[in-house]
C-alpha cells in the first residue's frame, strides 16, 4: 500500500509542477528536468495492474480483524497500526467537535478523525463483502464488487494514518522546538490535506453534519500554506535528496528564474540556432511507404 499511496502522488505533484509554468512551459520543464522525472516515474503506477493486488492484500488484513472488533478483543500488530481497533466501537460513537482553525489543526484530533474513518470504512467494507457473498456470489467477483468504493478506500485511508503515526514518533525524537514546529506544522497539512478526500464518507457515517468541517478544513489548508511558505526551501534542501532535480533553474536559492532559465537556454546545443532535424520536421506531406 505503501509503493501505491507513494506512486500516486508522486504523480500528481508532478502534474502538479508540469502544469503552473505557464507562457515558458516547455523550456522550463525542459530545464528543470520535470518531464523526465516524470517519465521515469509512469511505470511504478503499473506495477501489478496499477498496484491493486497491494491494495487488495492490505484489505483483506484489516478484513479480518473486525469480527474481533466485534467481540471487543484485543488486537495488535508490530507497528501498533491497528492497535486502536480494539475500542473500535466506542471510536464509532465520536462525532466531530472541532469549533476552529486550530483545533482541527491539533495532532491529536487529525489521528482522531483519521481513527474514526478506518473504523468506519472497515464495517462498511465488511458488511457490503458479507452482503455480497450471502446474495450468491462467487468470493473472486464478492471481493471486486466490494473493492472498488469501499475496500480500496479502507486500505488508504489506513496507510495514511500510519504515515501519520510514524510522522507523530518522529516529531517527538527531534531535538529542537523551532524543528518540532515546523515539522508539526507539515504533519498537519498532509493529514488534512488527506482527510479531505475522504469528506463523503465522514458524512455518509454522520461523523459530522453541516459545513463546518470542509471550511475549517480548507481555511486550515490556507493557513498552513502560509505559515510553511517562509521555511520552503529550507524544508527542500534538509528532506529532498541531493539529486539533479535541486540543480535544475528551479532549484537556487536566489530565486531568479528566469535569469537562470534563460541562461539554461542560450547555453543549449539548439537554444539559439535550428536543431539538425528541422528539415524532417516541414516535410509534413511526405507520403507513407507502405
Amino acid at each position: 500500500v505503501f509503493v501505491y499511496l507513494c506512486s500516486i502522488e508522486y504523480t500528481l505533484i508532478c502534474a502538479n509542477v508540469r502544469s503552473i509554468y505557464g507562457i515558458f512551459k516547455q523550456a522550463n520543464i525542459l530545464a528543470a528536468g520535470i518531464g523526465d522525472i516524470r517519465n521515469d516515474h509512469d511505470a511504478n503506477l503499473t506495477y501489478e495492474g496499477e498496484n491493486h493486488v497491494l491494495i487488495q492484500q492490505c484489505s483483506n488484513y484489516l478484513l479480518k480483524l473486525w469480527p474481533q472488533v466485534l467481540k471487543r478483543q484485543p488486537i495488535s500488530s508490530p507497528l501498533h497500526s491497528v492497535d486502536f481497533l480494539a475500542h473500535g466501537l466506542d471510536i464509532l460513537t465520536h462525532k466531530f467537535n472541532a469549533g476552529s482553525v486550530e483545533e482541527i489543526c491539533c495532532t491529536n484530533k487529525i489521528i482522531e478523525v483519521y481513527q474514526w474513518l478506518i473504523t468506519y470504512l472497515l464495517k462498511i467494507s465488511y458488511e457490503k463483502l458479507e452482503g455480497q457473498l450471502k446474495s450468491g456470489k462467487m468470493e473472486f467477483w464478492a471481493k471486486s464488487d466490494s473493492q472498488v468504493y469501499y475496500a480500496k478506500s479502507l486500505s488508504i485511508a489506513y496507510i495514511q494514518h500510519f504515515y501519520l503515526q510514524r510522522m507523530l514518533v518522529l516529531i517527538s525524537e527531534a531535538p529542537d522546538e523551532p524543528i518540532r514546529k515546523v515539522l508539526t506544522r507539515l504533519f498537519s497539512l498532509y493529514g488534512l490535506w488527506s482527510l479531505e478526500k475522504h469528506i463523503a464518507f465522514l458524512y455518509r457515517g454522520q461523523y459530522a453534519v453541516g459545513s463546518q468541517l470542509p471550511e475549517l478544513i480548507h481555511e486550515a489548508i490556507l493557513k498552513l500554506c502560509a505559515d510553511i511558505k517562509d521555511d520552503a526551501v529550507s524544508l527542500i534542501d534538509a528532506i529532498a535528496p541531493p539529486d539533479f532535480v535541486l540543480n535544475s533553474v528551479l532549484g537556487v536559492s536566489d530565486g531568479m528564474v528566469y535569469k537562470h532559465l534563460e541562461k539554461s537556454i542560450k547555453g543549449s546545443e539548439y537554444g539559439m540556432n535550428r536543431p539538425k532535424w528541422w528539415q524532417d520536421v516541414i516535410k509534413y506531406n511526405l507520403k507513407n511507404k507502405l
